[in-house]
């Protein structure tokens, strides 16, 4: 039993970890989107969308100039 909630926090503090990296490189509050991967069960939704979000240290380049 000790085996399996280790391995499940190892689970739960990766998928927050790259809640973080993945928050860092798109450009979006990276506290923010860690706080929110640190929470049980809602890891996963959150990962899930970082996943999809579009990233905004691009997002300049599709900007039409006035």
């Amino acid at each position: 039993m000790l085996l399996l909630i280790s391995f499940l926090l190892a689970v739960h503090f990766a998928i927050a970890q790259q809640c973080y990296r993945l928050s860092l490189n798109k450009g979006y509050p990276s506290k923010l989107f860690t706080i929110l991967g640190l929470i049980p069960y809602f890891n996963l939704v959150v990962w899930v969308y970082l996943l999809f979000l579009p990233d905004l240290n691009n997002a300049h380049k599709f900007e039409h100039p006035l």
